[in-house]
């Protein structure tokens, strides 16, 4: 029988999930952090871009720009995100990076994307809403956590 070894992870995929936040930078840190213990590490990360309001309901409670406007808008700054984020992982010494930009529900994308990539771990950063708020509408780091194949590391 062959012994196995403890207190190695044998962690080769990582997904972090961004969103521009300081949580998710954090996030962004930590991924970085894992996956300088391994030189082939592939760090994926990902960016889900939640639909605005007026898609969901219909209204534009602004009034001033068109709904195709907004998510034009969401999908530059999305983009941007991940540049940066991509940028950033690479200057800190990252050289296997690949970067996702989706858009819908932010823990139904970025499960979607775990199932294609099928990461040792997701890393996501968590914006410590609130209780209540928690309750009733469930954070993305809880739902990712509580649906996930993988493990999953919630940064504060």
């Amino acid at each position: 029988m062959e012994k196995k070894e403890r207190g190695i992870l044998p962690i080769e995929r990582i997904l972090v999930a961004v969103d521009g936040s300081k949580p998710s930078m954090r996030a962004l840190d930590m991924a970085i952090s894992l996956s300088k213990l391994n030189k082939n590490m592939k760090l994926y990360i990902v960016m889900a871009i939640p639909y605005p309001v007026q898609y969901v309901t219909g209204e534009n409670p602004t009034g001033d720009i068109t709904l195709l406007d907004r998510m034009n808008t969401l999908k530059e700054k999305g983009e941007q995100i991940l540049e940066n984020s991509k940028n950033y992982a690479i200057s800190n010494g990252v050289m296997n990076v690949e970067t996702f930009l989706k858009q819908g529900d932010p823990a139904k994308e970025i499960l979607n994307v775990s199932k294609t990539v099928k990461p040792d771990l997701i890393v996501i950063g968590n914006r410590r809403r609130g209780f209540l708020k928690g309750v009733f509408l469930g954070s993305v780091s809880q739902r990712v956590a509580a649906n996930s194949d993988v493990s999953v590391l919630v940064v504060k």
